[in-house]
């Protein structure tokens, strides 16, 4: 499962990035030569944004995110790893169940008053599905990592837990 995961997250992302560089390139292209591709400036950004929040979802079941380690790492050091794993887990929990919350809040409102872009004319507001996804990913892989902290494993750096 977590490697369908994975593979679905990183070709999601690959996409994005794909359709973004095209688009742009089709954007500098048409401007050589006068030409008039309104909707690449648009469609580069809204592969871009959902892009994000699919690559930050895969880097967090991946464990490659960035973070900055020096103080837990000298906690942890005294008191031991899977507390302070536990408490920075339960922090990005957080963090993630209040962006799933706005972001759905965001996306019905969008609906209610659309923000219609100009060349495509695309409700931007939909994008916040995109970010809605991608938090509800990323609480439900951190659900998964308290789960493992709870049942007595220890986070690895670089993947998820095995069992």
């Amino acid at each position: 499962m977590t490697r369908v995961l994975r593979m679905a997250l990183f070709a999601l992302s690959a996409i994005g990035l794909t359709t973004m560089v095209i688009a742009l390139f089709l954007q500098v292209v048409a401007r050589e030569f006068n030409w008039r591709v309104d909707w690449t400036e648009e469609i580069g950004r809204f592969a871009f944004i959902s892009m994000v929040f699919m690559a930050a979802a895969y880097s967090t079941l991946t464990r490659s995110h960035l973070r900055v380690s020096v103080f837990s790492d000298l906690v942890a050091r005294k008191i031991g790893f899977r507390p302070v794993q536990a408490v920075h887990t339960l922090v990005l929990l957080g963090f993630a169940a209040i962006m799933v919350y706005f972001s759905a809040v965001n996306f019905v409102e969008g609906l209610q008053y659309p923000n219609i872009s100009p060349a495509l004319r695309f409700n931007q507001n939909i994008l916040f599905v995109a970010m809605c996804g991608g938090f509800t990913l990323i609480f439900l892989l951190h659900l998964s990592d308290l789960w493992a902290l709870i049942r007595g494993k220890t986070l690895k750096e670089g993947g998820p837990v095995n069992d």
